[in-house]
């Protein structure tokens, strides 16, 4: 851990742990206000091909040095980004949820939440890039439970004033950001990108996916892209997208409740490891939705620092996924890894 990091880690471990110590245990864990942080100049996004930057979950690099997982591989990530953002063309960053390990735990949230937002405000400086974050289970506390739990530590630092005023912040779901979408156009075609809060137990389903059904019929002529932090899970065989990999049930009910949308033709989730790689694709009305699943926190390290890079080539009407690792500056080149499929069902001409 580089010494800077080292210090801040270190500086979060001791905060969390005044923190238990004080005798003044009815104050929130964190703060309820917003952090704010001024961006720099809106990154530019030239014409013809771009990229759309993945995060899989970064639980373990935050989470004190899990399964060997460090704080420097989920820098490296962002570092690549911003160093990278001309050179690939990246309209977006997307973020698939299980930022931290433990949530609003008292023990760790200070901790964990700190070096997530020093990690991921690197994307809004020196320029700022377009991103959004999924919330997963382990950004709940407790875990699972998105209405009985919290999200605190997730909107002090990534919450709706966070990101109002940005052009490409869209809107949000109830009265946090647990639920959002932004707005970006590039290679000639605007899009939506939809995130929606893990709801395994099924606390807020309906209101949740009525309110998504709405914002993609109001953005109809956007093509939808839905993340959520649980969607599939991965491909029976390793190394290879067949068979295809099977929806779990969250991913089925959100599958379900959003299919009649006809801009939606892309879904993105982490939350599986072990082989961490999953995709499928399903057809309804004639229209196919394409689903893929990264995750590698199984992974030796915790992941290792590996993320994807989506390639789109509107010209071409293909999508291409890269996988690979800033940090360790190795990439995977196996079928379920990197491939290219078909971008829309029509080619835009």
């Amino acid at each position: 851990m580089l010494p800077k990091y080292r210090n801040a880690f270190a500086a979060g471990l001791c905060l969390g742990s005044l923190l238990l110590n004080n005798s003044a245990q009815s104050e929130p864990l964190l703060p309820r206000d917003t952090v704010l942080n001024t961006p720099g100049p809106e990154a530019t996004v030239k014409s013809g091909d771009f990229s759309i930057a993945v995060i899989p979950d970064s639980q373990y690099y935050l989470a004190q040095a899990q399964l060997g997982g460090t704080f420097e591989m989920f820098k490296a990530q962002i570092d690549w980004i911003q160093k990278n953002k001309t050179k690939e063309n990246i309209a977006y960053v997307a973020h698939m949820g299980d930022i931290t390990e433990h949530g609003d735990n008292p023990v760790t949230a200070r901790s964990e939440w700190y070096l997530a937002k020093t990690a991921l405000y690197g994307l809004e400086n020196p320029v700022s890039i377009p991103y959004g974050l999924a919330v997963g289970n382990h950004d709940q506390f407790p875990s699972q439970h998105p209405v009985t739990g919290t999200t605190n530590g997730y909107n002090q630092y990534f919450g709706v004033k966070h990101f109002e005023g940005r052009s490409y912040y869209g809107g949000h779901y109830g009265d946090n950001n647990d639920s959002h979408y932004d707005l970006f156009t590039a290679g000639g075609i605007d899009f939506i990108v939809l995130f929606l809060e893990f709801d395994a137990f099924n606390e807020d389903q309906a209101g949740l996916y009525g309110w998504a059904n709405q914002i993609l019929s109001k953005y109809v002529s956007r093509k939808a892209i839905v993340v959520s932090h649980s969607i599939l899970h991965f491909n029976p065989v390793k190394g290879s997208n067949v068979p295809q990999a099977p929806f779990n049930a969250q991913g089925k009910a959100i599958y379900e409740s959003l299919k009649n949308n006809p801009n939606m033709f892309m879904m993105l989730c982490g939350h599986v490891g072990d082989n961490g790689e999953g995709y499928r694709t399903e057809v309804f009305n004639g229209h196919t939705i394409k689903v893929f699943l990264n995750d590698y926190q199984s992974r030796p390290n915790g992941g290792n620092g590996l993320m994807r890079l989506y390639k789109f080539s509107v010209k071409r009407n293909e999508l291409s996924v890269k996988t690979f690792s800033p940090y360790a500056k190795t990439s995977e080149t196996d079928a379920d890894s990197q491939f290219t499929v078909s971008l829309f069902d029509t080619p835009v001409k």
